[in-house]
């Protein structure tokens, strides 16, 4: 099947490659989703001066409004527009024979010969023709119109969920793409989900988006990657902390990803700070993913315990730091994947797994992803270290109705015994594959660091 793209690379591999060539598109979502910069990206991303794409306006917004507003657009080549770009409005003749749609059509395809065809909106001529019995009979005949041409066709509106069972357009539609926005707390979140792609495999489930002035970024939703066919050497590793290897056989497993649950003060960045800053030393980057303390904060903290933070950095420590306020899990988790990647990583610390849960909203969301990054850890070989903060107090199991503690290979429990004098504590309560010390030993925290005894 021949395909075209949307002009956005992350979007092309979700729909396995792109439009499929030939083929009627629906672009659906409420005001202000994204759909007509969506719209826009395509046809400038197909345009050609030998086949241009043509962006038809109806009786949504004014033409020249439309133009205008483009200009603010990054992927917006003007010096293309009239000949591999060309807008045309529909208003007027549509507001005279509504129910003529496809007679329109079919002489701007005669008089432009497009390769892509956008109509934006499609939803505002269904209005201008209310009885449904015609209104289908229109659909039917534009169909017939399109399909007739060497042509990509994308219609764009307003249209709600419940449209698709309803209205006649997205029967004869081989694609469907729905844009979505919600609102939690201060920020917007927005996705994307292809509904339909007849004919066509694509990556189902929602992909977050954001708009900026370069168009639509979007982000692929994490799939882990398929089951290794054979078991991967037995190599261990130690994480520089005094006292605690020594609770593991002969050292952690490398490629296993450890929950380190506790509560706040137990000391749960200290150990991460201590395992990352071991790998450096022995030459395996380390990256740690933090939304709680900025990375001014986390200079000091190793200031503190007399380690210079820039040389650190530059032989191989990478932090990237998000506010949990702006945190928005699927741009995260794509740009930890980036760095990863990029920077040859060995050793990662999340600090920590509650952030990522609040900004996902969907308690299964969030397990679906701690699950394909730490198979796509496992993939990599990475080790790694995900922290989870607990309510202080005695009721130490808190972490076992935790979802995510069956994906750990290793649980590590920090508590604090909060009498006369504070004592911080460790305890292995788990481990894959490793025999282990399951005894509590003082954790204690000082200018030297942390060591376990």
């Amino acid at each position: 099947m021949e395909r075209i793209s949307t002009g956005n690379r992350n979007l092309d591999r979700i729909l396995c490659g792109g439009l499929p060539r030939h083929s009627i598109n629906m672009v659906m979502g409420l005001p202000g989703t994204g759909k007509t910069i969506l719209a826009q990206q395509l046809v400038f991303a197909t345009g050609t001066a030998e086949r241009p794409a043509l962006y038809v306006t109806t009786i949504s917004e004014p033409l020249p409004k439309v133009v205008t507003y483009l200009q603010g657009m990054r992927f917006a080549d003007l010096d293309r527009l009239g000949r591999e770009v060309r807008y045309h409005s529909l208003a007027e003749a549509l507001q005279e024979r509504p129910d003529q749609l496809d007679e329109h059509i079919a002489e701007l395809i005669q008089e432009h010969r497009p390769q892509v065809i956008v109509i934006d909106s499609f939803k505002a001529i269904m209005e201008l023709v209310p009885e449904p019995t015609r209104w289908r009979t229109a659909v039917f005949a534009l169909a017939q119109i399109v399909t007739a041409y060497d042509l990509t066709t994308v219609w764009v509106g307003e249209y709600d969920s419940d449209a698709i069972s309803r209205l006649p357009e997205f029967a004869v539609a081989d694609g469907i793409l729905q844009l979505r926005r919600t609102f939690p707390g201060s920020r917007d979140d927005r996705f994307l989900q292809v509904m339909k792609l007849r004919g066509s495999s694509f990556l189902d489930g929602e992909h977050a988006f954001t708009l900026s002035a370069a168009g639509l970024e979007v982000f692929p939703r994490l799939v882990g990657p398929p089951p290794a066919q054979r078991a991967e050497p037995v190599e261990r590793l130690q994480t520089g902390i005094d006292g605690l290897d020594s609770m593991v056989e002969t050292g952690w497993l490398r490629g296993t990803s450890t929950l380190v649950a506790g509560p706040s003060g137990a000391g749960k960045t200290m150990l991460g700070l201590h395992f990352l800053r071991h790998g450096v030393e022995q030459g395996e980057p380390g990256l740690l993913v933090n939304f709680q303390e900025s990375p001014g904060q986390l200079h000091r903290a190793m200031a503190s315990l007399g380690w210079d933070g820039e040389a650190l950095m530059a032989a191989g420590l990478d932090i990237l730091h998000t506010s949990p306020v702006e945190l928005q899990m699927d741009t995260i988790v794509q740009e930890m994947l980036r760095r990863i990647a990029g920077r040859g990583v060995r050793r990662i610390v999340i600090d920590a797994l509650g952030d990522l849960e609040r900004a996902a909203a969907d308690p299964r969301r969030f397990s679906d992803y701690v699950y394909a990054l730490t198979q796509e850890f496992a993939s990599h070989r990475l080790t790694a270290l995900l922290m989870l903060e607990t309510p202080a107090g005695p009721n130490e199991q808190r972490w076992s109705g935790e979802e995510i503690s069956y994906m750990s290979d290793n649980i590590l429990l920090l508590s604090m015994d909060m009498g006369e004098d504070l004592v911080r504590t460790i305890r292995v309560v788990k481990t894959r594959g490793s025999a282990h010390d399951g005894r509590r030993h003082v954790l204690r925290i000082g200018h030297q660091g942390i060591a376990v005894e």
